[in-house]
């Protein structure tokens, strides 16, 4: 057990995981972008992950340093710690480890959307992307 938390340890410090996190946060942050806005009011759920994806390419070290423990809360990680710290993998096993990576990502990034992005935030964003609640008419600000 104790070789077990030295390797976890050594997730949370190596080049080659935060490479690996890097493109792979960069990869989802693409794919949710590219997603065309919906015409009928989203969830808040759904508009928190769309902000989060936006910000990412922006500023990408600080989203893969922030969200190194939600990797390492995953069994998928934990299982295949080995090959995540391995810089030198083959090409079969780098291909799974992105699949990983990514399938890693859309699981807790609604938990972390929801506590990076503010319901200020959500409500800027519906009202910038024309989902503001309108105001009644006869009715002040």
């Amino acid at each position: 057990m104790a070789a077990d938390n030295i390797l976890l340890s050594q997730y949370l410090t190596q080049q080659v995981v935060r490479q690996r996190n890097s493109v792979g946060l960069i990869e989802w942050a693409g794919t949710v972008t590219a997603e065309a806005i919906p015409t009928t009011k989203p969830n808040e759920a759904w508009v928190k992950q769309r902000i989060v994806a936006e910000r990412i390419p922006q500023s990408p070290d600080n989203y893969t340093q922030r969200t190194l423990a939600y990797f390492l809360q995953d069994s998928t990680t934990t299982t295949n710690i080995r090959q995540y710290l391995n810089a030198f993998n083959d090409d079969p096993t780098e291909v799974a480890l992105a699949a990983q990576v990514n399938t890693v990502i859309v699981d807790f990034m609604p938990r972390f959307a929801a506590t990076d992005v503010t319901d200020q935030q959500v409500q800027q964003w519906y009202d910038s992307n024309g989902f503001g609640t309108p105001l009644s008419r006869g009715m002040t600000p």
